[in-house]
């Protein structure tokens, strides 16, 4: 998958952005090696995947359970 960014000084730049934003998007990598590979800081390549409305986080139904038992049992233990 590549991806169009208009982020990167040279053509280079915004080839590696482009293959590194689509192997993350295509579940390939993580977010910490798609940054790597995009030889960003992992704070600027998720700014540059909100530039292009992409969602960097996925929240699924199994982390709401978690999240859900992890409350639950705080909350029992006060």
């Amino acid at each position: 998958m590549i991806v169009q960014v208009k982020d990167g000084k040279t053509t280079d730049e915004k080839v590696i952005l482009s293959l590194a934003i689509g192997m993350f998007l295509a579940k390939q990598v993580s977010l910490a090696k798609a940054a790597e590979l995009s030889q960003r800081s992992i704070w600027k390549f998720k700014d540059a995947l909100i530039s292009l409305g992409i969602s960097w986080g996925e929240y699924t139904e199994n982390s709401h359970l978690f999240d859900e038992l992890t409350l639950s049992k705080l909350t029992d233990s006060r």
